[in-house]
Order: structure tokens, then sequence, then C-alpha cells
């Protein structure tokens, strides 16, 4: 998996603030690839689909931010590396196993932005700040279906539709 002097969690701890962040305890340590101890998440959503992880019978292992992906960041003009949210491994109904690099974002944030109705500063702020996210977050998942098909594996994006139902 990652490099250890690079691995994300041993320089981004999780953070007190608006988002919910902190250590997963699993149920099932023995399915986490790694140390079950240090399981970092970011966001409500992530502890809700690492739950998924670690309660779901077809998932057979996983882990947190384990692959830094280098992608060009146009916005920033500059190198830059993804961290993805989660790598699992699953088995279907006929045995089969298959290879998951997960992203978990708000759907909002891998559409484009809707062009503002009234060009007020805040709607224009609001706007151009949701543009240059997508355009990160297009260049980010492109590198991540590029790594991933080179390495066998699936891409795969969660968003609400998935964790809450919302369909």
């Amino acid at each position: 998996m990652a490099d250890k002097k690079k691995d994300i969690k041993n320089f981004l701890k999780p953070r007190k603030g608006r988002i919910r962040q902190g250590y997963f305890k699993p149920t099932n340590p023995e399915k986490y690839k790694g140390d079950p101890t240090n399981i970092i998440y970011r966001s409500s959503w992530e502890f809700k689909f690492f739950k998924y992880c670690d309660e779901n019978d077809m998932v057979l292992e996983y882990a947190a931010e384990p692959i830094g992906i280098p992608y060009w960041n146009s916005v920033n003009k500059k190198q830059s590396t993804y961290w993805i949210d989660c790598w699992m491994k699953t088995i279907d109904k006929t045995g089969k196993t298959k290879e998951w690099l997960v992203e978990i974002k708000p759907n909002k944030y891998i559409l484009p932005p809707e062009s503002p109705k009234k060009l007020t500063e805040k709607q224009t702020y609001n706007y151009v700040r949701h543009a240059k996210t997508y355009i990160i977050n297009t260049e980010k998942f492109k590198a991540a279906k590029a790594y991933a098909k080179a390495h066998n594996m699936k891409f795969g994006i969660i968003t609400e539709n998935f964790l809450f139902g919302k369909m």
C-alpha cells in the first residue's frame, strides 16, 4: 500500500470542528488492512461507510486512505497527491473477488456547478469555488480511474444516494 513516510495518517490527524472527524473502532478488526487502532475518518459519511465495510459480509478487507495517487492540479498549477478515501476487497455471490478504490463525496461535488441566477458577489464567489472543486475532483477521479485500471481494480464514488438511500 502506501510508503510509511508518505502515509497521510503520519501528518494529517483528525481535527475538531464542524465536520465530524475521529478514529473508527471496528467490530471486526481482522478485516482492516493496516493498524485497526488508527482508522481515521474525516467526515460522518466516511464513518458510515467504514461501518458498512466493517459489518458487511461481502466486504472481505478494507483500508482508509491507503494510496496516494499523483495527479496534475490545473487550478493550483502543480503536481499533487490524491489520497483515496478507501480501498476494499469484496466478494460477490458467485465467489468472485474484486478490489475497489472508493471516494466518498457529496453528489454536488461530482457534478458541474450551475450558473448563478443572479450575479451577486456571494453567488459568484460560491460558483467559482464550486467550479474549482469540480475541476480538481475531475482530475483526481481521472487519475484514480487510471490507477485502478492499471492495478486491476475498480474505482467508485459513494455519495449520499448510497449512504442514505436517496435515489
